[in-house]
């Protein structure tokens, strides 16, 4: 009762099977890669136009700088007005050293930040 089985449509030699997986049990290359750091220098606002990294586009360029009256700018009028210089009142309004300077962006208007001196 033996069966002629065709050599195609046998079953693969066991000694076959182990030389292909001798093959998958090779060593492969071990490939890391290593972490950039980007070193990011700090917005470093004033009175007049700095360079600063725009926190929303990531462009770094010099700053558009606004005066707004602030807290200062208010109580500094109030008191010329209370020593008696009622005329002078508006002094701090028009000096930009009684304001803080609102700095933004030039290339896409964004926040940047403010400095209150």
């Amino acid at each position: 009762m033996e069966k002629n089985i065709p050599l195609e449509q046998a079953p693969p030699s066991y000694n076959s099977t182990q030389q292909q997986n001798s093959n998958l049990n090779q060593a492969q290359p071990l490939i890391v890669a290593q972490p950039q750091f980007v070193q990011v220098l700090p917005n470093v606002l004033g009175m007049v136009p700095s360079m600063a990294t725009c926190p929303s586009c990531g462009v770094r360029r010099k700053t558009k700088v606004e005066f707004e009256p602030s807290t200062k700018t208010h109580l500094l009028a109030m008191l010329i007005c209370l020593v008696g210089g009622i005329c002078c009142c508006c002094i701090p309004y028009c000096s930009p050293t009684c304001q803080s300077a609102k700095h933004t962006c030039e290339s896409c208007g964004a926040y940047v930040g403010t400095y209150k001196n």
